[in-house]
């Protein structure tokens, strides 16, 4: 489960257009960081172990006849520090329960006479492990590709099962592939979509993926005007990223 304080006060600042500091928020609890010392709705407040610094500007404002009105404020962000990953840091957003559920039994996953083998990318920029769906009817002519990038603390077999993709590309006989996100690269196994480094053309995690959809379309037969993206929560975004660095693929 991922920190609810942290998605509450989020979508508050979200909501009241503060869209830098709720980006700083998640990308905080993708690290596994906690959140900083902020109210919420309810005037709760959570734990900061390591504090934002900020530069901060409140304007004046008699709000005693409006006590329903903040006075507004001009937050720019200086810095993010980014806290060492420690062991026990590593439960604050509650994903020992969660990546330990049992994994799903091939027939949630792959229809009968279908393939869903694994296999391995490596490039500059690292390598990823991914499986690929092959449909009972492949043959020689070319099929679409559909790429699907798993949600925070899923898997490949995962997203499979929860989908039932590879039960929609048998019926409609394609190829798809779930590059699988590591938890060395994240520790809730979430997309970085949100580092500078994984949204560029030729860097990062957009490379790999790229680089598996085209490494499957070398050694299977595509339909290389029916190749698609799709994703779930960071999967979602990374796809977003992916469309937009690597429109021509």
């Amino acid at each position: 489960m991922l920190n609810q304080d942290i998605i509450r006060e989020a979508t508050r600042l979200t909501r009241a257009g503060e869209l830098v500091e709720a980006t700083a928020l998640l990308q905080r609890m993708l690290r596994g960081e906690n959140a900083p010392n902020t109210p919420s709705r309810h005037g709760s407040r959570t734990a900061l172990r390591e504090p934002l610094i900020i530069d901060a500007k409140a304007n004046a404002e008699d709000t005693d006849s409006h006590p329903q009105l903040r006075p507004p404020i001009s937050v720019q962000l200086r810095t993010l520090r980014a806290l060492p990953d420690r062991k026990e840091r590593r439960s604050d957003i509650g994903l020992r329960g969660v990546t330990k559920r049992a994994p799903p039994s091939t027939p949630d996953i792959v229809p009968e006479g279908a393939r869903f083998i694994e296999g391995t990318y490596s490039s500059r920029a690292g390598s990823r492990a991914y499986r690929l769906f092959i449909p009972s009817r492949y043959q020689d002519r070319p099929l679409p590709l559909v790429v699907m990038l798993h949600g925070c603390t899923q898997s490949p077999d995962d997203f499979a099962a929860g989908t039932r993709m590879n039960f929609m590309a048998e019926e409609q006989n394609c190829l798809v592939i779930y590059p699988a996100q590591p938890s060395h690269a994240n520790q809730a196994k979430c997309w970085n979509w949100f580092r500078t480094a994984d949204q560029q053309r030729g860097r990062g995690e957009p490379s790999l993926i790229a680089g598996i959809t085209r490494h499957v379309m070398d050694d299977y037969s595509v339909d290389r005007r029916r190749v698609y993206v799709g994703g779930l929560s960071a999967g979602a975004a990374a796809a977003a990223v992916l469309g937009a660095t690597y429109n021509d693929l």
